[in-house]
């Protein structure tokens, strides 16, 4: 795969998750806007996480029926046109279910890159092509603070909408000229009910497939876990404004794109297998580090920054590893893979970040317990994808 497709596909990836927290700087603004309590207008976050886990494997389907392009073009077509609506609509019911269209249509980017990696690569160059559009995506989360802030505080909050429409139709717009068709032509029928179950029957009977799919999902529990509550315990725990946290999240980001970074140079050299245990293995030591130290020494900024490395660097070195594994095991339904996978994790991970904001109550030891429990249920994952 050339560098410029490379390219396209990482940054039709890095859109869902950019368009999700580029509005996290403006979310106080729009509910001093709408006059609504913090707890409502956090349901643009939860509606945007729901459109993605409702489209993701409606999409993947659709792209093994219909082919990665036309799948692709509808998609981010629906997330400008959502985008535009959101920044001029005045209730904030309508809102919401326009966040979940923008969701959704966005959803499409790493459904597809995804796939299109599956068609064009074997098992190993797939991890490795992987590994580099998640160290991509691991971008998004450094700049979409930093420029939803920026665009939020001069133009209004509304305008960090207007933002994603824009980046979206940008997008669009290359892909309408570069975006390849890998599926195979034979394959582009419109999807029966018959073969939609069918397909997906396959899939989460497969030990494999599950085994891989859980990974993805626990592992990127333990860092949106924090995230759900970190901003708290920098203010409660540490006594340290939102700049600090926003110091540390970019540094967890940093450790991410390093971790995908050295999964895509060392993929070919030691192998699939081996390199994915050795992430595992630095995840478990990472979540029960964390433990250990806050039960020691408390929560300070030390003993959570240093396991919290440990654990971002080791989650960039497992996300594409599973992510390949979970598409590689049904080449023939890739896209049907691709959807499910992202679904099952993405399903999973939002479950945890919701626990995690109910048992915080004063004290992040309950958290920490969940982290490194979670740590440890992906660690032993790498059991159900032994032999495959």
């Amino acid at each position: 795969m050339d560098a410029p497709l490379l390219i396209l596909l990482s940054a039709t990836s890095a859109v869902s998750p950019f368009a999700l927290i580029v509005l996290a700087p403006a979310l106080g603004a729009l509910a001093q806007q709408y006059a609504v309590g913090s707890g409502n207008i956090q349901f643009l976050i939860s509606a945007y996480v729901l459109g993605i886990a409702c489209a993701q494997p409606v999409s993947g389907i659709l792209c093994d029926r219909l082919g990665r392009r036309p799948v692709l073009l509808g998609g981010f077509a629906c997330l400008v046109i959502a985008s535009i609506v959101c920044a001029f609509v005045e209730r904030l019911d309508v809102l919401i279910a326009l966040r979940f269209l923008q969701g959704a249509g966005a959803s499409v980017g790493t459904v597809t890159s995804r796939a299109v990696v599956r068609d064009m690569h074997d098992d190993a160059n797939a991890a490795r092509a992987m590994s580099y559009i998640a160290a991509f995506m691991g971008l998004a989360p450094i700049l979409a603070p930093a420029v939803g802030g920026i665009v939020s505080a001069s133009y209004g909050p509304q305008s960090v909408f207007l933002l994603s429409a824009a980046l979206g139709a940008v997008i669009w717009t290359w892909a309408l000229v570069k975006y390849p068709e890998t599926a195979d032509p034979r394959g582009h029928d419109h999807p029966t009910l018959h073969q939609w179950f069918d397909s997906y029957k396959q899939l989460v009977r497969s030990r494999v497939f599950v085994g891989y799919s859980l990974m993805y999902g626990l592992a990127q529990a333990v860092f949106l876990t924090f995230m759900t509550v970190g901003a708290a315990v920098f203010a409660h725990d540490l006594g340290r404004d939102s700049t600090y946290f926003g110091i540390t999240w970019g540094s967890l980001a940093i450790a991410y794109v390093s971790g995908a970074m050295i999964c895509g140079k060392l993929t070919m050299s030691f192998g699939q297998r081996r390199l994915l245990r050795f992430g595992l293995t630095t995840l478990l030591i990472g979540g029960w580090l964390l433990l250990a130290l806050i039960a020691v020494f408390g929560v300070t900024f030390w003993t959570l920054i240093a396991p919290l490395l440990i654990l971002s660097l080791a989650n960039g070195i497992v996300t594409p590893l599973s992510l390949a594994g979970a598409i590689s095991y049904r080449p023939m339904i890739a896209g049907s893979s691709s959807g499910l996978s992202s679904a099952i994790g993405l399903s999973l991970s939002g479950v945890f970040t919701i626990i995690a904001g109910a048992v915080y109550v004063d004290s992040f030891w309950p958290v920490a317990v969940i982290m490194t429990g979670l740590a440890t249920l992906a660690a032993a994952t790498g059991w159900l994808t032994r032999g495959e």
